[in-house]
């Protein structure tokens, strides 16, 4: 019953000397595809008896490689003796009470289950979801219609573990119904955004729709080409539906939920909606498309002729900059467009990204500088990271001179001018800097030694002056290409910073409004964000948690529930509503809670909790205080922990429910989680989670709003430390003194609050250093349980604690006793276990052979072996789930890791094949039997830690 298919598959490529003497190879990739694997399949032999269930090694045409390896690396160790089966006990067996859920028969007996899922809405439930759907950051957020009130809002990335991910809505939909335990008939209105194209008429051309999509999907092209895309869950065809072009959308997320009853919204980001998919919805009546355009006339656009340019535009012209006037009160909201700026698609939109790096809006033209430092155009949070050390010294001491290095000045701005102006006083811009080999293609000298091999893996890895000479250190000084990448972030920064900072003051003129709220993916920049607060004269400044594209579901959603007063007088009617005006709900009082993500039942998470146990300790801490005592008594002693309680955070930043939390008075904890724990660039600043009512004992925070205490409750601003405060927290200073803020009240998050309150009271310091929880590199924040166990096994350690609802996990180390057998006090011997494989393996072997040798003994080989096995815990999808092994042992030990022999057997196999083979009676020899069983328990130990084996 356990035969298996043994695939091989040989791909083999020569290329011929030049002439120069050089050595030409061949490639042999053999791969290995078992749906069980067992153990005489491991490698290239196949063992046909099933007498024994240890490989018969001494037949394999490698033997003789793996024995050398082992005669090569004689490390002594201490040798285990064979423990005799005959002084065995027979032991009942153990259980891990309570995390073995098996241990209990039914639901009613386990304490520990939820009947009913926290977010369940009774059955009659009628939902408006909004949807950004088909662009990137693709999200859902889904609100009762009866009530107003949000009940569900989450990202795609979350759940597909892909960083922005886009495309349909298929499994979010799902998740938002899993979670409120209703039907997909609730879903009675949808308001969507997609501002690449037009969704809803292509949805409603009914079965020829149907029709397109599954030729689609079964070319694997277009939407085609993601599972669910045909899904009645994306299509969601039963219900009413409304598209919200994409700049109103924005302006939605943050107007409606504002703490003030009116103000402006300033919306600037990359890219918005073309200006003839909002013209073209006028010119047709469609009712069921609303844009600013119903408004022409009646605001300011840049350029005035817009509409004869667009005509003549080879692509189209899209929306670049906006700004909206609002009120409201009890009964509803009022937003009307009192300025836009619409920008030209110099390249056909079908190219990469959709021609966005060559257009004219300031959001773009920053995230050109993102892709030419960094290849990503969504890495802008890096280039406002990387700007402030500009003008930072670096003391090169040890070549005796002490010669001091710094980034230089770019004199030319990239942008200047005015937002709201023509002509020669209107924007320019200059691209000259962001042109040719961009940074991120750059081989920079530094990277390497004086004979060509690389020495430092990421070019932008460096550390401040003081950290680098402050006795022994890891610290490294910046490459060339990292100071022509501070010079321009520093110049890009400071442009976007003069002109918006211009543009928001002459808008705050023209309307009188006091009151500001911000939205788009500009309002990500934190820097921006405080100057703007605290230096334009604004009473109030409300940015949403989710100012980027992942917003757009919440103020798709939210149009759908309030609908626009302002609109209804244009028209006579209110038919743009998806709710007849009597039923419509009363308008957010206050702010949303950013945590808005599912909930997760006790029992899920014990689930989890029992799938990891062999690689995890538990412990269960019930009462709050004494949590938030270890907490803090943990990171006060220099630990790193990570928090996962409650729902999950909407919007890019975690806000103390998915947090890696640290102390922010030590110095030397920003290179270690940057490198260690978060795996990225070293120059990277943290930021402070801090007690709102002390926050202005630390921090400047301006004098002119009404409220300062908790200006920044989602992070989303950037403030000065105060000098007398400087060396108390270097943890959360940035390079030039400022720190992206969270302002933690104890009605907003009661837990987080009482938390940073306990570690005030240990250290006379009210805040902790807070990042996101996310140690996989590419990968968003953590969503699910078993996303969180994952993410702190693969720190390796770095995070010493996993504080999860009520648990606290621990990482187990290798239990090498358990795995040897050994003897107690009272002279009880504890068998040994035996290793076992976390599921189904997948190898890959590359075979690289050097020809330039006649002695086919003294041929180079170089073999490399890699493994998937997809039902570890620790398994990467990314590099199609691929693990590196060490070597052939390695892979042939977790071969025979089935849970049916133990050490002993496998050394002894070895010891046999090794004394059959060449090395004879040296086999005999303790040295070598010390270093075989050295590198086999090595092995095991490795394999261990990254979950593909347990014992």
């Amino acid at each position: 019953h356990q035969q298996s298919k043994l695939l091989i598959m040989a791909r083999t490529s020569v290329s011929g000397g030049s002439g120069n003497g050089s050595a030409s190879w061949r490639t042999i990739l053999l791969t290995f595809t078992t749906s069980i694997l067992p153990l005489a399949n491991a490698f290239t032999h196949v063992r046909t008896s099933t007498r024994s269930p240890i490989p018969n090694i001494r037949t394999a045409s490698r033997t003789s490689t793996v024995v050398k390896y082992l005669n090569r690396n004689k490390n002594k160790v201490p040798t285990i003796p064979e423990v005799p089966s005959s002084t065995i006990p027979n032991l009942s067996p153990l259980y891990s009470t309570p995390f073995d859920i098996s241990l209990y028969d039914d639901d009613d007996s386990n304490p520990f289950f939820d009947a009913l899922n926290p977010l369940a809405r009774p059955p009659n439930t009628n939902l408006i979801i909004g949807l950004n759907k088909y662009s990137h950051d693709t999200s859902i957020c889904a609100a009762d219609a009866s009530t107003g009130e949000i009940l569900f809002a989450l990202s795609k990335e979350r759940i597909s573990r892909k960083k922005h991910h886009g495309g349909n809505v298929a499994t979010i939909v799902e998740q938002c119904l899993d979670q409120l335990d209703l039907d997909l008939d609730c879903i009675t209105h949808v308001v969507s955004n997609n501002h690449h194209h037009r969704t809803l008429a292509y949805v409603e051309s009914g079965a020829g729709c149907e029709l397109s999509m599954e030729w689609e999907e079964g070319l694997n092209i277009n939407g085609g080409s993601e599972n669910g895309y045909t899904d009645e869950e994306n299509i969601l065809s039963h219900a009413t539906h409304m598209e919200l072009s994409h700049h109103l959308a924005h302006a939605y997320s943050a107007a409606t939920q504002c703490p003030f009853n009116s103000g402006m919204v300033v919306v600037m980001d990359g890219m918005g909606e073309t200006y003839r998919t909002m013209k073209n919805a006028i010119d047709n009546d469609d009712e069921r498309y609303v844009s600013d355009l119903l408004f022409e006339g009646e605001f300011e656009c840049i350029p005035s002729d817009i509409d004869e340019r667009s005509k003549k535009s080879v692509y189209d012209w899209r929306e670049g900059e906006s700004v909206y006037e609002f009120t409201k009160d009890s009964t509803g909201i009022s937003v009307k467009p009192v300025f836009k700026r619409f920008v030209e698609e110099r390249t056909p939109p079908a190219l990469y990204n959709h021609g966005f790096e060559n257009m004219d809006s300031i959001g773009a033209l920053y995230s050109r500088a993102s892709s030419h430092i960094f290849g990503d155009w969504n890495a802008c949070g890096k280039v406002m990271g990387l700007a402030p050390w500009m003008g930072h010294e670096w003391t090169k001491s040890s070549n005796g001179d002490g010669d001091t290095i710094t980034a230089a000045h770019l004199t030319h701005p990239i942008l200047k001018g005015k937002l709201y102006e023509e002509g020669d006083d209107g924007i320019k811009i200059d691209r000259s800097t962001m042109v040719g080999t961009p940074f991120v293609a750059r081989n920079d000298p530094d990277l390497f030694d004086n004979e060509g091999n690389m020495i430092r893996k990421r070019k932008y890895d460096f550390d401040d002056n003081e950290t680098i000479t402050d006795g022994p250190t890891d610290g490294q000084f910046p490459t060339n290409v990292a100071l022509e990448s501070i010079s321009l972030s520093y110049r890009i920064q400071q442009d976007l910073e003069s002109v918006a900072m211009d543009f928001v003051k002459t808008m705050k003129e023209k309307t009188g409004q006091n009151n500001l709220c911000l939205a788009g993916g500009v309002a990500l920049n934190s820097v921006l964000n405080g100057r703007l607060s605290r230096e334009l004269g604004f009473k109030n400044v409300f940015i949403p948690p989710y100012p980027g594209d992942d917003g757009i579901a919440i103020g798709c959603c939210a149009y759908g529930i309030f609908g626009n007063k302002a609109l209804d007088e244009l028209k006579g009617t209110d038919s743009e509503s998806q709710l007849e005006s009597e039923t419509k709900p009363q308008m957010w009082s206050e702010p949303l809670s950013p945590y808005q993500g599912p909930a997760y039942k006790r029992d899920a998470i014990l689930a989890e909790i029992e799938t990891a146990s062999p690689w995890i300790e538990v412990e269960r801490v019930t009462e709050d205080k004494k949590r938030y005592e270890m907490m803090s008594a943990e990171i006060e002693s220099g630990g790193v922990i990570a928090l996962f309680q409650g729902r999950s955070e909407m919007g890019p930043r975690a806000l103390g429910h998915r947090s890696i939390i640290a102390d922010p008075r030590k110095k030397g904890l920003v290179r270690f989680i940057n490198e260690s724990v978060k795996k990225r660039e070293s120059f990277r600043p943290f930021a402070p989670s801090c007690l709102a009512e002390e926050a202005g004992q630390w921090f400047d925070l301006g004098d002119d709003l009404e409220d300062s205490s908790n200006i920044s409750p989602y992070m989303s601003m950037t403030a000065m430390v105060k000098d007398d405060k400087l060396g108390l927290i270097p943890a959360v200073t940035h390079v030039d003194g400022s720190s992206r803020l969270q302002t933690v009240t104890k009605d907003a998050e009661p837990m987080y609050h009482a938390f940073i309150s306990t570690f005030y009271q240990r250290t006379g310091v009210p805040m902790v250093l807070n990042t996101s929880f996310n140690t996989l590199p590419g990968e968003p924040i953590v969503e699910t349980p078993r996303d969180a166990i994952r993410s702190f096994l693969s720190s390796m350690g770095s995070i010493e604690i996993l504080f999860m609802d009520e648990y606290v996990i621990r990482r187990k180390p290798a239990d090498v006793r358990r795995l040897l057998g050994e003897q107690n006090a009272q002279g009880i011997i504890t068998p040994p276990t035996f290793p076992k494989r976390a599921g189904p393996a997948y190898y890959e072997s590359k075979f690289t052979v050097g020809e330039s040798s006649l002695d086919e003994e003294e041929a180079q080989v170089d073999l490399r072996t890699r493994i998937s096995m997809p039902n570890r815990l620790l398994h990467d999808e990314r590099n199609g789930g691929w693990f590196q092994l060490l070597d052939e042992l390695e892979g042939e030990i977790l071969g025979v890791c089935n849970g049916k022999i133990g050490v002993n057997e496998i050394v002894n196999e070895y010891l046999t094949a090794s004394q059959e083979g060449f090395m004879g009676k040296e086999a005999e020899n303790i040295e070598y039997q010390e270093v075989l069983f050295s590198n086999i328990m090595k092995r095991l130990i490795r394999l261990y830690e990254y979950t593909f084996i347990s014992w």
